[in-house]
């Protein structure tokens, strides 16, 4: 005859319940808020490409426009993989300059303004700066984040020349962009994007510096965006 031994766990203490109970919560809270800011980021998105769309439908020849959607849809697919981050920077100034940066492009007039630049010269160097947003995005993987986050250090591929790839590949777009469709308003908002995407930078490189692995990356990779500059 075999013996079975039954093996009964004992239960919490009521100050260990207590404990494990808080803990519970917490997570359910932090994944409750990381679902609701995908949400709304999604849905940013999701407005500024159906817009683009639309005139796109008017005017197809509109190549410069084309890659901006391109870009800005990219957004979707890198949001929906990206895994819960380690660390997360949720300072309410930075969840508004992080939410600014990322989709203030939403507030870009896309009528067709004024080239100053045509568009054979601009949409070839546009296309680069999509390229090395998606070079960017690739090597990342999963780690994509808009708020400033530690979803794991990433020191290879388009990594390994600057420090924020898909930032340098955003700047060009927009830069492009704007000179074969140039408006006073657009040149203003870009200009706020472009200022708030550098404080971006420096909320999202204090979060990652707390790792070793990122402070001996930072000493190896010197620049930001563009090498021997910023």
């Amino acid at each position: 005859m075999t013996d079975l031994t039954i093996f009964k766990s004992e239960p919490l203490s009521g100050a260990e319940a207590g404990l494990w109970s808080g803990l519970r919560s917490r997570e359910i809270l932090i994944d409750l808020r990381e679902g609701l800011f995908r949400f709304i980021a999604l849905a940013v998105a999701a407005l500024f490409v159906y817009r683009g769309v639309q005139h796109l439908l008017v005017d197809p020849a509109r190549l410069n426009l084309l890659l901006l959607m391109v870009s800005d849809s990219l957004t979707f697919i890198w949001l929906l993989t990206a895994r819960r981050p380690l660390v997360r920077d949720w300072n309410p100034l930075t969840v508004f300059v992080a939410l600014a940066a990322g989709f203030g492009g939403g507030f870009v007039s896309m009528e067709a303004g004024v080239p100053i630049i045509p568009l054979y010269v601009a949409a070839p160097i546009q296309f680069i700066g999509l390229w090395i947003v998606i070079w960017g995005k690739v090597s990342l993987g999963r780690s994509f984040a808009i708020l400033p986050a530690n979803r794991g250090v990433v020191t290879g591929g388009a990594y390994r020349f600057v420090r924020h790839p898909i930032y340098a590949g955003y700047l060009i777009g927009h830069i492009l962009f704007l000179l074969s469709s140039f408006s006073i308003y657009n040149f203003t908002v870009y200009a706020i994007i472009t200022l708030f995407q550098i404080h971006r930078i420096l909320r999202e490189e204090a979060v990652l510096a707390r790792t070793q692995e990122y402070s001996e990356y930072m000493d190896r990779v010197r620049y930001r965006l563009v090498p021997g500059i910023f």
